[in-house]
């Protein structure tokens, strides 16, 4: 049974609510648009469902302290990558990847969720830190935590996942005190690394999409179609864009993947730059309130956790809105709360319900 100080809620943060709900709302609808047209015409109600469940769930995320969650945090941790590698070992093959799990006919992705527990992780394990100052060998053994989650979900194959662990874990050390020198070891650690990973561990098809990026024309059928055509998508959406359900790259089939990682080149198509800027101007919003619930924290648990989901976040957002303008690499990477799949926008409402979690109790004993 949950126990909850009732006047905890009186700190409930209402506009950051009211924002993820534009978003996730805005979400729906662009997913309904993309696929109206296409054999995917009623996935837009199981978003709707996946939302609700998630709304469910950052309540119980936001009602539950965050201080007894972090207390548990290496025990999840150790659960997480149990689960990890069992969808490894168990978990059905789809589309060549072993990533989810199939349970009544619903496909739960646990990566997704394995994030927040890394947060809760490494915010636990840095807040329990005295020193002022840190360097490579204090961070050595969650480095070695976090890296081992990595390569798990790196393995199924998930790089773009995998990749959020890097700015979350980067983010609680400096702000737990990592030395400058710590972090230029730690840059150059992360490049032999990438060396090592390109020839050993990268397979083809993601090799490709970096050489599609340099030059689409060496894969115009595969990586560079993507991106040849959300840049013709975004491109075209002009101030205003199109109208909703007018784009003629989603509708008509053209843009590849376009309820999931390129769902935001289907709203720069039907509503152009204005509609662009709302939902940015919105993203922007729910992170710099994140990032004011880090300042705001009562202690360093909390500080911590707030700034490294804000982190996965922001990192999420960014590099999806420069893929489909055709910035960074085709990197399967879903756009928080927007991007359909289920497991996708259950973590990021978990995530918001954290975020509440801690600026709820800023004033708390």
């Amino acid at each position: 049974m949950i126990s909850v100080d009732r006047r905890l809620f009186y700190n409930v943060d209402w506009v950051l609510l009211l924002a993820v709900g534009m978003i996730t709302a805005i979400g729906v609808a662009t997913i309904m648009s993309a696929t109206h047209s296409s054999r995917f015409s009623g996935i837009y109600l199981k978003q709707v469902y996946a939302v609700c469940l998630g709304a469910f769930g950052m309540v119980i995320a936001a009602s539950v302290d965050y201080r007894r969650l972090a207390d548990r945090a290496p025990v999840l941790f150790l659960l997480a990558l149990a689960v990890l590698a069992s969808v490894l070992l168990f978990g059905p093959r789809i589309a060549g990847t072993r990533r989810w799990f199939v349970v009544g006919g619903f496909q739960i992705q646990p990566s997704e969720f394995a994030k927040l527990v890394a947060a809760l992780f490494v915010a636990k394990v840095f807040a329990e830190s005295k020193k002022e100052e840190l360097g490579l060998s204090d961070i050595a053994l969650p480095a070695v935590a976090i890296g081992t989650m990595f390569l798990l979900i790196a393995a199924e194959p998930d790089l773009g996942t995998a990749i959020t662990l890097g700015p979350l874990f980067l983010t609680v050390a400096f702000l737990a005190g990592l030395r400058p020198r710590a972090i230029a070891g730690v840059a150059i650690v992360g490049i032999l690394l990438g060396g090592l990973a390109w020839t050993f561990a990268l397979k083809d098809y993601q090799k490709s999409r970096i050489y599609s990026f340099l030059d689409p024309s060496l894969d115009p059928r595969g990586a560079g179609y993507q991106k040849m055509q959300s840049e013709i998508a975004v491109g075209s959406g002009g101030l205003t864009g199109k109208g909703y359900r007018e784009g003629s790259q989603a509708q008509l089939g053209y843009l590849p993947a376009r309820q999931t990682d390129f769902i935001f080149s289907v709203l720069a198509e039907e509503m152009g730059f204005v509609g662009v800027l709302v939902v940015l101007g919105l993203y922007l919003f729910v992170l710099w309130r994140a990032l004011e619930t880090a300042l705001l924290a009562r202690d360093r648990v909390g500080a911590f956790l707030a700034a490294g989901i804000a982190a996965t976040l922001a990192f999420q957002v960014v590099y999806n809105v420069a893929m489909v303008a055709g910035l960074v690499p085709v990197k399967g990477l879903p756009l928080p709360l927007m991007s359909y799949g289920g497991s996708s926008v259950l973590s990021s409402l978990l995530a918001v319900g954290l975020i509440l979690n801690v600026r709820m109790r800023r004033f708390a004993n």
